[in-house]
């Protein structure tokens, strides 16, 4: 695939922020391909054109917000004086800027977890990302293989504490808390 021109990528971002616009207001349901088009000021080509699906373009926006994120975390690196402490610190700005914005949390999460090659791509580049800002909680004294088991496993709670979030199974508060609990038992010495 060639780069995007500096003219396409504005395009492709206005369509993105068009989605996340409708998001915010209807969640999920709410973002329908031709109103990011007309939000976008864009031909319903145009949207389709960058994304296949509505799926793919939300799923995309969840990737974009993680580097984002991800950014930010570089700029601000997680603050603690060991491990658990800055992991925790990583969690709740993650799960904080999730909470913020529930409506276009949960259209996201949706995307996210739609099958085929978009929502798998999507998942790939979230885990790339997840995993770099956590590996930034570590000290790099800290066993390898360990720390990069330790992130995989926070990063399925993660996902499973989204999806249980989006879905209605747990409140927020319960979610975050059970991400904070297992980092606990991941990262705490063991008496």
């Amino acid at each position: 695939m060639r780069p995007l021109t500096e003219k396409q990528a504005e395009r492709r971002r206005r369509v993105m922020q068009a989605a996340i616009e409708l998001a915010t207001e209807g969640g999920y349901d709410g973002v329908q391909m031709r109103a990011v088009a007309d939000r976008a000021e864009v031909a319903l080509g145009t949207v389709y054109h960058y994304f296949t699906s509505k799926d793919h373009l939300l799923a995309e926006s969840m990737s974009v917000w993680m580097a984002d994120l991800q950014r930010s975390v570089e700029r601000h690196p997680p603050e603690g004086e060991d491990t658990l402490t800055r992991v925790l610190d990583l969690l709740r700005r993650m799960t904080r800027g999730m909470a913020e914005n529930p409506n276009v949390s949960a259209a996201v999460i949706g995307g996210l977890v739609a099958e085929g090659p978009h929502g798998a791509a999507s998942q790939e580049a979230l885990n790339v990302t997840f995993s770099a800002m956590m590996r930034s909680a570590f000290r790099p004294d800290f066993p390898a293989d360990r720390r990069d088991k330790i992130i995989r496993t926070l990063e399925h709670i993660w996902f499973s504490e989204l999806i249980a979030w989006k879905n209605g199974w747990n409140p927020y508060e319960q979610s975050a808390q059970e991400l904070e609990d297992a980092a606990e038992l991941l990262l705490s010495p063991i008496p």
